[in-house]
């Protein structure tokens, strides 16, 4: 395939330098000195690229391209935008394709279109969402939660290890938490190009997954507290140890979500208290993460795992607490959309196959706002949140190809209109 986007590829790796650390991996943190350097990046390729550069209250970074002579002759002018992109932040020591791959190939699309003399028949968007991952505040998605009038006020109360709040860092970033809701659009589609994260198109030898939906989240804090002793001195029968429970906790919760298609739940943070080899401990304090296409599974899951938690208390003499961090609702993508996608791979002679999406992403916030429409290029071995994060120049070129006509495509007209 002929390489039509020849920045892509440089400006990946000109944007993966920002945050760098010296095994390789990136850590790029919003609202930090990386944060602002890559933003800096990002507006100089958006003016590049001929579009005209803002950031919203909630630090979205926002590509207009709203031709200043109007859309075409003969075309009803539709104001509602198409908005392409994706994040530019990272996990700690994550890589270098996640979020940026969509973002930047939003941006060569465009600047393509234009180029080319494609004139739209609405405003185009291109959107670089700010702090997608929430690895710093444990708040994710504030950029593309306040675009789509679903940030919760107390997330601005989050704090980072450092005791700062996600409100104060805006602040200290020239932004005004209290406006976010001049941040709420009308749009009339969302596309995102993604890394898979998974392996699926890899074994599947498909160049481009066709996503179906987004699989809906719930993060937890558990706590369990039993009563410190002396290890040797305390019998087996006289505990009250945290720890038995919370490894029966996690075993009864992955055993549930293995019962069910497409489900899966993770324990990915521990501690425990004094923490010390010779004293049963005191506390035990968990994470879960658990994600299902279907909601219905994630609420029958927690619903038993509330009645495991009665049972544990009586058994192991423990106290359990379950806290609810988060809370994201499965997103199905548009049919029409994905058939567009599937349509271009056939025309560019790309393999192509329909596939859900495990991760959660900034498109999830638009659904019931518009028609959502995303789309998958592989990633090598799987791998994903980690620096042996990769996907092929010819995989990135592919994808950014499928995303750039069905740009085209929706700007030219109204995407719900479209047989």
């Amino acid at each position: 395939m002929k390489e039509e986007m020849p920045l892509l590829w440089d400006h990946l790796q000109e944007l993966s330098r920002i945050g760098r650390n010296a095994d390789g991996s990136i850590t790029r943190f919003p609202f930090t000195e990386e944060d602002r350097q890559a933003e800096a990046l990002l507006w100089r390729y958006m003016e590049e690229a001929g579009i005209s550069v803002s950031r919203d209250a909630a630090g979205n970074l926002i590509g207009r391209w709203e031709p200043a002579d109007g859309p075409e002759s003969g075309q009803e002018y539709d104001a509602r935008p198409l908005v392409a992109g994706s994040h530019y932040d990272t996990v700690l020591e994550g890589g270098a394709f996640d979020g940026c791959l969509g973002l930047l190939a939003a941006i060569e699309s465009v600047r393509c279109l234009r180029e080319e003399g494609f004139r739209p028949a609405r405003p185009v968007w291109v959107v670089g969402f700010k702090d997608e991952e929430g690895n710093r505040f444990g708040y994710g998605m504030i950029g593309s939660r306040s675009m789509c009038g679903k940030a919760e006020p107390e997330g601005l109360s989050s704090r980072d290890e450092s005791g700062i709040t996600l409100g104060d860092a805006m602040r200290a970033s020239g932004l005004d938490p209290g406006r976010l809701d001049t941040c709420r659009i009308e749009p009339a589609a969302m596309l995102e190009l993604h890394i898979e994260q998974g392996s699926v198109l890899e074994e599947s030898g498909c160049t481009v997954g066709a996503v179906e939906g987004i699989a809906g989240l719930e993060r937890y804090t558990v706590r369990i507290e039993g009563c410190s002793a002396h290890a040797g001195a305390t019998p087996m029968g006289a505990r009250r140890d945290p720890v038995p429970a919370m490894s029966r906790w996690i075993l009864k919760v992955t055993e549930l979500a293995r019962q069910r298609e497409n489900c899966v739940a993770t324990v990915g943070c521990v501690e425990v208290r004094p923490g010390a080899c010779n004293i049963i401990c005191q506390s035990a304090e968990f994470s879960l993460d658990i994600r299902s296409v279907r909601d219905a599974d994630i609420r029958e899951i927690m619903e038993e795992m509330a009645h495991f938690e009665a049972e544990l208390e009586h058994t192991e003499r423990v106290r359990i607490t379950r806290t609810l961090e988060q809370a994201l609702p499965a997103a199905p993508c548009d049919g029409r959309l994905r058939e567009m996608a599937e349509r271009i791979c056939r025309e560019q002679g790309l393999a192509c196959r329909r596939l859900m999406s495990g991760a959660g992403h900034d498109s999830m916030n638009f659904s019931g706002l518009c028609p959502i429409g995303m789309i998958f290029v592989p990633s090598k071995d799987g791998l994903s949140h980690r620096r042996e994060e990769y996907t092929s120049r010819e995989d990135c070129q592919a994808g950014a190809i499928v995303l750039r006509e069905m740009i085209r495509e929706c700007a030219a007209g109204a995407p719900e209109e479209r047989e």
